[in-house]
């Protein structure tokens, strides 16, 4: 029993000091996401020492442990390991972050409330940080469709099922694409498309070669336009007013174009007309007068 306690109070004392050395604190930029949403953890890790330390691991262990509970407990399977390099130099006094996406790492397929706990082992020691609580939500579905991808010779066909989803926060309503391959049971992504207003409806077309183009209402005179390509990526977005007239979608022989409106972000560039593209060439310069009074000198 004495050993027993002797352990202990050492193992104390070595946390003690690894925490005295090393703050470690967690941040997410929200409380709340969709389901298959990217949910950021950043890993705060600031030296309060005078000397840089070093934190490392090995190819078997990570320096870095994560561990997510439901909220009555249960612990989340772990479906991959947390890779943000081997070693780590903190300088004396400096704070170095570390991003890091879970729904990669770890098994969260339903909706529920969950807390997040980290672990940073430094030569046997630990540090832990001040766990953080978080919820996953369903959004409710505005539209979706389904679309085959180009073919591509001696490959099999391949789809994309696109849906537009909603969630409404204490503040703002926000706008969602999901983009997953029904078929193959995979989600490519949960994409927040930014806030709306929800008496406008979306509108969404897909174009020939199988990208989402979306234009939304998100503010009083403001329309956003987004393209996201099949593998849940954004190519590009957009924002236009309607002073003049009301942005829509239009396709011409499968490519999606804004029609109306008027661009403010980014600045549409100016097309140069024919006549600027091919300005005549400028006038000869005048003369000079002689200033010898009887003619050519």
């Amino acid at each position: 029993m004495k050993r027993l306690l002797a352990f202990l109070i050492a193992m104390t004392s070595v946390a003690g000091s690894l925490h005295a050395q090393l703050s470690v604190r967690l941040q997410l930029e929200k409380d709340f996401f969709l389901l298959y949403e990217s949910i950021p953890l950043v890993v705060s890790l600031h030296n309060n020492s005078g000397r840089t330390i070093q934190v490392d691991g090995s190819a078997e262990r990570s320096w870095l442990t994560f561990l997510v509970n439901e909220q009555n407990g249960s612990a989340i399977r772990a479906v991959d390991r947390v890779n943000i390099g081997q070693i780590v130099l903190i300088p004396a006094w400096q704070t170095v972050n570390r991003a890091v996406d879970l729904v990669p790492l770890f098994e969260l397929r339903n909706r529920g409330n969950y807390r997040v706990q980290v672990e940073v082992n430094v030569n046997g020691m630990s540090a832990v940080a001040t766990p953080l609580k978080f919820t996953i939500l369903q959004g409710r579905e505005l539209w979706n469709q389904t679309v085959g991808l180009p073919s591509v010779a001696n490959d099999k066909d391949e789809y994309r099922a696109y849906a537009l989803l909603a969630h409404r926060s204490e503040k703002e309503e926000r706008l969602y694409v999901s983009v997953k391959d029904d078929q193959a049971k995979l989600v490519y992504g949960v994409l927040l498309l930014g806030m709306f207003l929800p008496i406008c409806q979306p509108t969404a077309q897909i174009d020939q070669d199988a990208h989402l183009h979306v234009i939304f209402q998100n503010g009083p005179r403001s329309f956003a336009y987004v393209e996201v390509d099949p593998r849940a990526k954004i190519i590009q977005r957009a924002a236009f007013s309607d002073y003049m007239s009301r942005p829509r979608l239009v396709s011409d022989k499968g490519v999606i174009t804004v029609s109306g409106g008027e661009q403010i972000y980014p600045k549409a560039e100016h097309i140069l007309t024919k006549a600027e593209l091919n300005p005549p060439p400028p006038p000869p310069p005048p003369k000079k007068k002689s200033w010898w009074p009887f003619g050519k000198k």
